[in-house]
């Protein structure tokens, strides 16, 4: 599962519940905070290496890694999945910023 890195496509990785997740290290290391972004629909959380401040009331994100696992109804994940995304924007979106700790930069 090592392949090749690309960081400006998205990629994704999925594995079985029972099964270990391997993602190459060059996307998952230096996810510097975690972003916990508040919509109407519901609430999610993201990892990111950096954020700026862009013209208007928008961020752009770069360098993230969302938890795009199913789940059945119970809330069990029925197939473990991680999608990298080069970068992101949310314009009009509330939003909270935390620093991703050491010990959770695995996403």
């Amino acid at each position: 599962m090592e392949g090749k890195i690309n960081p400006f496509e998205q990629s994704q990785w999925e594995s079985q519940p029972d099964e270990e997740l391997k993602i190459p290290e060059a996307y998952i290391k230096d996810l510097r905070y975690e972003i916990i972004v508040f919509s109407k629909k519901k609430e999610f959380t993201f990892r990111c290496r950096g954020y700026e401040h862009q013209e208007g009331n928008a961020y752009r994100f770069e360098g993230i890694i969302i938890d795009t696992s199913k789940r059945n109804p119970k809330g069990e994940v029925v197939l473990k999945r991680l999608t990298y995304h080069p970068e992101l924007v949310l314009v009009n979106t509330p939003f909270m910023v935390v620093p991703a700790t050491e010990s959770n930069d695995k996403a």
